[in-house]
This record gives C-alpha cells, sequence and structure tokens, in this order.
C-alpha cells in the first residue's frame, strides 16, 4: 500500500504524507481549513492564467497599443510601455491591469475569424467573480451572483480549447472557485481570510519599524516605535471623539458627500483670474458665457422650458471678465462615524489645461470625464446620471453673484463646473455588459452646460472603442477628442464596480 501511495503521488508530482496530523482529531475537518485566498488564487492565480491567455489569443503588439491609449484617470495605471513584456508582475499590477483588461480586448480579432465573443464573456465572467468575491458585506442575491459568474466562465472557456491555448482546465485554483460560496457562509467575507491583508502589514510592522531604527540592537528599538505609534494613533482617536461628541453621522455629512466619499476643494484657486477668451482657447470651454447665462436664468427662473430659457439667456449680461479656476476635484473617504479624512483621496478629477514644467517639457493638458447626478440618482444604478467630460471648474466673487442670482433662502454655489455632455445610459452591450456613450453633438458642436460641482458623484473612466486595431495616431492625452464613442468601465476601483454593474 505504501509502495502504491509513493507510486501515485509521485505520478501526480506531489509528495506523499502517510500519517496526516489530522488523521486522530475527531472534529477536524482539513478540507474547511484550506479558506479562498483573493490575492494568490484570483490576482497571482487565475487572473494571472487568463491574462497570459489573452495574449496568446491576441496579438501582443495590439494588446500593448491598446494600453498606451487608455486615458488617464485617478484610478487606473497607465503602462505606457504595453503589459506583454511586463516580468515578475506582483499582485497589485495584476490589480490594476484587470481594471481595463476587459475594454483592451473588446473587438479584437481572433485567429482564423472565430467568434470574438464567447473570449469576451469569458473575461467579464472571470472580472465579475473577482469583484463580487471582495465584497464586504455578502447576501443570498450576491452570492447568487458570485456562483452565476462561474457558470458563464466554464460555459464560454472551451474557446480557449478552439484557441488551442488549453487542453484543459484542471487546474486547483480554478477549482478553488466552486467552494467560495460555501466558504463565505462558513467564515464570513474574503476580507477575513485574505493574505494580501497579513502581506500589508508586514510592512508596516516589520519593514517601517526596521528602517526607523539604526539597525543595531533593531528588535527592542522597533517594539519601541510601534509601540509609540499606536500611543499616538489612539490619543488621535481620543481627540478627534472629544472634537466631534457625540453627533450623529448624518448630521456630520453635509449634502454633498455621497455614502464613503466627500468632495474637497482647496481654499486658494490654482489661478486667481483667467480671461474669458483664455478659458473658450485654452480650456475648451468653447460656450462658456452662454452655458453660464442658461445656468443663471435656471437659477433664478426655475421650471421654464427649454425654448424660454434660451430667449432669457440671451438678455443676461456677463458683468466680469475673468474668473478663478480650479485644475483638480478632491474626493476624501468618510470614516464610519461620518468625519471626513482629508488625508485620504479615494478619488480625483483634473481639469487643466497644457502647460510647460520646470524643464520647458510640455505638459499634455487633461480633463477628465465624471459621473453627474441629474437629480435622482440613487446609490447604484445608472438611474439618474449622466456622463460628462470636466472642461473647467471655477468660482465667482461675491460682487458678480450679488449681480447675477437673485437674493433668497438658497445661497448661490460656491463652485462651478462647465461640462460637455455624453450621451445618456442605454441597456448595456450583450457580450460584454458595458455601457456604450458617445459625445452628445446637437447642430455640429457639443452640447454642454455649467453644473455645481456637488452634483460630481466620482470621476469615471471611459474605454475608447478602439474596433479591429487601435489608431496608431491616437494617444492617451488625446483619445477622449479623437475617439467618438466609449465604453464606460465599471471596473477602475470597487466604488465604480458598485455603482455601475
Amino acid at each position: 500500500m505504501r509502495e502504491f501511495l509513493e507510486i501515485t503521488c509521485q505520478e501526480r508530482g506531489i509528495k506523499p504524507i502517510y500519517k496526516p496530523f489530522w488523521l486522530d482529531l475527531p472534529h477536524a475537518n482539513i478540507f474547511q481549513s484550506i479558506t479562498p485566498d483573493v490575492l494568490h488564487q484570483l490576482y497571482q492565480g487565475i487572473v494571472k492564467h487568463l491574462i497570459e491567455w489573452i495574449k496568446e489569443a491576441y496579438s501582443e503588439a495590439e494588446i500593448d497599443a491598446r494600453c498606451r491609449r487608455l486615458p488617464p484617470n485617478h484610478n487606473i495605471r497607465l503602462f505606457l510601455k504595453g503589459i506583454s513584456n511586463l516580468s515578475r508582475v506582483s499582485g497589485t499590477e495584476h490589480n490594476q491591469i484587470c481594471r481595463f483588461l476587459l475594454g483592451i480586448v473588446i473587438g479584437i480579432r481572433l485567429p482564423g475569424n472565430l467568434n470574438n465573443a464567447r473570449l469576451t464573456r469569458a473575461v467579464r465572467a472571470i472580472l465579475d467573480f473577482l469583484y463580487l468575491a471582495q465584497y464586504p458585506c455578502h447576501t443570498d442575491e450576491t452570492l447568487a451572483l458570485l456562483d452565476d459568474a462561474l457558470t458563464r466562465f466554464h460555459d464560454n472557456k472551451d474557446i480557449f480549447l478552439d484557441l488551442g491555448i488549453r487542453s484543459n482546465f484542471n487546474l486547483p485554483k480554478l477549482h478553488g472557485f466552486r467552494h467560495y460560496v460555501h466558504m463565505i457562509k462558513t467564515y464570513g467575507t474574503t476580507d477575513n481570510y485574505n493574505t494580501e491583508y497579513t502581506e500589508r502589514l508586514h510592512i508596516d510592522l516589520t519593514k517601517d519599524a526596521y528602517r526607523a531604527t539604526n539597525h543595531k540592537d533593531e528588535y527592542t528599538q522597533m517594539t519601541l516605535w510601534l509601540e509609540r505609534r499606536e500611543k499616538i494613533l489612539w490619543h488621535d482617536n481620543f481627540v478627534q471623539w472629544r472634537l466631534v461628541g457625540d453627533i450623529a453621522p448624518q448630521e456630520i455629512i453635509p449634502p454633498d458627500m455621497d455614502y464613503r466619499r466627500a468632495i474637497k476643494m482647496t481654499k486658494h484657486p490654482t489661478i486667481k483670474r483667467v480671461q474669458l477668451d483664455r478659458i473658450v482657447r485654452e480650456y475648451g470651454a468653447t460656450f462658456f458665457t452662454e452655458a453660464l447665462a442658461r445656468y443663471v436664468v435656471g437659477r433664478n427662473q426655475p421650471g421654464l422650458s427649454a425654448a424660454q430659457l434660451e430667449r432669457e439667456a440671451a438678455h443676461i449680461i456677463i458683468p466680469f471678465d475673468t474668473v478663478a479656476t480650479f485644475h483638480r476635484i478632491k474626493f476624501n473617504s468618510i470614516n464610519a462615524r461620518g468625519i471626513q479624512d482629508s488625508s485620504v483621496t479615494v478619488d480625483s478629477v483634473h481639469c487643466q489645461p497644457s502647460q510647460e514644467d520646470k524643464r520647458g517639457h510640455m505638459i499634455p493638458a487633461r480633463f477628465d470625464t465624471v459621473l453627474v447626478n441629474e437629480g435622482d440618482g440613487g446609490t447604484t444604478g445608472v438611474d439618474g446620471y449622466r456622463v460628462a467630460q470636466v472642461r473647467v471648474v471655477f468660482t465667482l466673487t461675491n460682487q458678480a453673484s450679488n449681480v447675477l442670482f437673485r437674493a433668497g433662502p438658497a445661497q448661490p454655489p460656491t463652485h462651478l463646473a462647465y461640462v460637455e455632455w455624453f450621451t445618456p445610459f442605454q441597456q448595456p452591450e450583450s457580450h460584454h455588459g458595458l455601457y456604450k456613450v458617445a459625445r452628445l453633438i446637437r447642430h455640429g458642436e457639443r452640447l454642454a452646460s455649467i453644473i455645481e460641482i456637488s452634483d460630481i458623484c466620482r470621476s469615471i473612466h471611459l474605454i475608447p472603442n478602439f474596433g479591429v486595431a487601435a489608431p496608431r495616431e491616437w494617444t492617451s492625452s488625446t483619445v477622449l477628442e479623437c475617439c467618438s464613442t466609449f465604453f464606460v468601465n465599471p471596473f477602475s476601483d470597487r466604488h465604480a464596480y458598485l455603482t455601475l454593474v
């Protein structure tokens, strides 16, 4: 029997264990001790395989070309040299690649003119499983969605067999997907046993502590350093508690904040005075004065029809020729007590024209796209939301506000944004499930408006519709101007996934 065990294990490339330690333990179930691990099973496991399969299925040159032409976003790392030549890829890098992986495979032609739909559905299924598995809270509905994502992958995985990339799917880490629902029901959400957190703590509790020492008798110094940091943290929490008291979270959070993030603007503008003609020329806000006139009329006389609004706006005289502009909108996190943490930036929006750095090099202009609440948007879903590109964020002087806006109980907004609209959300595409949007054009011109920045919920990443091959004249800094249609990316971060899916 022992010889048979040795031969069998040798054929399978594993070492035999003759008498495991748990054999005589009456209440031990060794199979339940192996919990899911998002870092090594998903990011460093199946996702790593999936990226390799995609590189074999398509031209690596085309994959890299698409990576270099993605527009920038706060939550997206741009691989301007592509991903085909990456070596020793970390879990963090696999995480970043997953954020745009689906978008760069849409539309590429497969060898032998095979249908691209099955591969696209397989990639979408793996990404859905990846993001659903990391939910901080689960219900029967979300666990059903997790099972559905795995079923969709198995229904479409044969495309890799047809392409000759795989001969089978006998992968232990893929088999482990079947146990996620059971393990989540048994042990809770995956953040309770994800090794990514312990590896991150190794930096905080060991590496940083060691760097703070003189590298002599380091253990004593590290312990003392960590003890002092912990005391400072507890004291800071105590001070925050005394300052805030027992105020309920809903009394602390202003109305321009959502559940997890709050808008934060700098105290002083980036540029104090920008001429209106420069706003048009450098920021691209072509119809700035017209849009501002419409906004003033709409705020002073709510309920007007579109035709009435245009007639009244024609009589508005703008009493200034400069505005103060801001080149960035930040979103800070909100802790469990509803207090804004200004030290943690979870999202940001850039809207700045091209400029020279200190070395005389030109920095390309960057005008990010955002998700705007049109008034009735909910916590999740796209109903009541619209995609827009921010061209300029500005403020008006008190004198200008007093002239333009009628006196009333509601104070004029402090910060406004000129945005260019995209088409409303329709049904998502059938194969990959992404929403398709395009520039909203009327009479040959982009439709633009001025909105309050409190209506901006977050940044949004748009993936260009590259078609069969990405046009080589496009660049990361110009693709938003060159491309006509885009796919809204729900994988840029977990908050976007919760909002857009």
